[in-house]
C-alpha cells in the first residue's frame, strides 16, 4: 500500500509516480513557500488561516501566485476526498515554477507549481505526555527579524535539528543574534514562569504558527495570564514548565533542556491542561 498521496497541479499520484522537473525553482533554489496542516475527521484545520499565511509568505518573497486561494482550496479538498484516511498530514507547497533555463531570474518561470503531499497522521507517542522530550539550544547566524515567511529554504533549521540529533535530543531551541530565543526547528516554543504563559514575540524572528495563534486566542478567552516577550536561556532554566506547539503535533511537553530538568522534570500540570483545552477547541471546529 502506498504511504503518500500527492497532488501536483490538480493531478493525483502515489509516491512512485509523482514527479516535478529538475528545473523547478523550489528544487533549484528553495524558491517556494509552503504550509503544513492536518485534518481532523477529514476537515483541514483552520485552512483559511493557513492559506492566508501561504499568501503572506509569498508576498514577503515577491512570489506572485498564479493560483487563487479558492483554487488551492479546491486542490486540497480533492486530495482529502481521495485519501483513504480520515486524519492526514497535508504539506501544501507553492513554487515559483519551472525555469526555462538555468539562472536566478524569477522571470524564467511564468507559472507556479502547486504540490500537495498527504499521508496518514499517527497519534502522538504516549511517552511524549508521560516523559516529555529533551531539547538543546542552537545559535543562529542569520539576523532575520520579524514574522518569518514559511519558505522552502530551511538550511539553518536543518543544521539546528542535525546538531540536536547528534546530541541525542528531540529538537533544537534556536537563539537569534541578540541572544533571544526564537522557536524550535518546526514549532513554536513556550514556557510557564511565575505562573505566566510566555512565548517569544514575532519581532524576534518567529514564525506566526497557527497553533501558536490559536493558543493565544484561547489564553485571552480563558483569561490565562499570558505575555509575548523576549526570552533568554536563563528564562528556560528558571521556568516551571516548557512545551512546543505545531499544527501536526498539537502541544508537546519539554521536560529537559541541555540536560537540565525543567521544573520537576516531568510534563507540567498546566501544559496538560492547555493541551486538553486546545484539543477540546479543535474538536468543535
Amino acid at each position: 500500500m502506498n504511504k503518500f498521496l500527492i497532488n501536483i497541479n490538480g493531478e493525483l499520484f502515489n509516491e512512485e509516480n509523482a514527479k516535478i522537473s529538475v528545473f523547478d525553482r523550489g528544487f533549484l533554489y528553495g524558491d517556494s513557500v509552503y504550509e503544513a496542516t492536518r485534518t481532523f475527521n477529514r476537515k483541514a484545520f483552520r485552512i483559511d488561516h493557513h492559506l492566508d499565511r501561504l499568501f503572506s509568505s509569498a508576498q514577503k518573497i515577491e512570489l506572485i501566485p498564479s493560483y487563487s486561494k479558492s483554487e488551492i482550496l479546491e486542490n486540497i479538498n480533492q486530495t482529502i476526498k481521495a485519501s483513504a484516511h480520515e486524519n492526514i498530514l497535508l504539506r501544501i507547497i507553492l513554487t515559483r515554477g519551472t525555469n526555462s533555463d538555468l539562472g536566478l531570474d524569477p522571470q524564467l518561470a511564468s507559472v507556479n507549481n502547486l504540490i500537495i503531499i498527504s499521508k496518514a497522521i499517527a497519534p502522538n507517542p504516549d511517552w511524549w505526555l508521560k516523559d516529555g522530550v529533551s531539547m538543546v539550544f542552537y545559535q543562529k547566524t542569520t539576523n532575520t527579524r520579524g514574522s518569518l515567511p514559511k519558505t522552502g529554504n530551511y538550511q539553518e533549521n536543518i543544521l539546528a535539528y542535525k546538531n540536536a540529533a547528534t546530541k541525542g535530543a528531540y529538537d533544537a531551541i534556536m537563539i537569534n543574534t541578540d541572544g533571544h530565543i526564537t522557536e524550535s526547528t518546526t514549532s513554536n516554543i513556550w514556557i510557564i514562569k511565575d505562573g505566566i504563559l510566555l512565548t517569544p514575540p514575532l519581532a524576534d524572528g518567529v514564525l506566526n504558527g497557527l497553533t501558536r495563534k490559536t493558543l493565544i486566542e484561547l489564553a485571552h478567552r480563558e483569561k490565562i495570564s499570558f505575555k509575548e516577550q523576549s526570552l533568554t536561556k536563563a528564562d528556560f532554566f528558571s521556568a516551571s514548565e516548557c512545551f512546543i506547539t505545531s499544527t501536526t503535533r498539537n502541544l508537546v511537553p519539554v521536560t529537559k533542556v541541555e540536560g537540565n530538568p525543567i521544573g520537576t522534570g516531568l510534563p507540567g500540570q498546566k501544559t496538560i491542561e492547555l493541551l486538553k483545552m486546545y484539543l477540546e477547541f479543535v474538536a468543535k471546529t
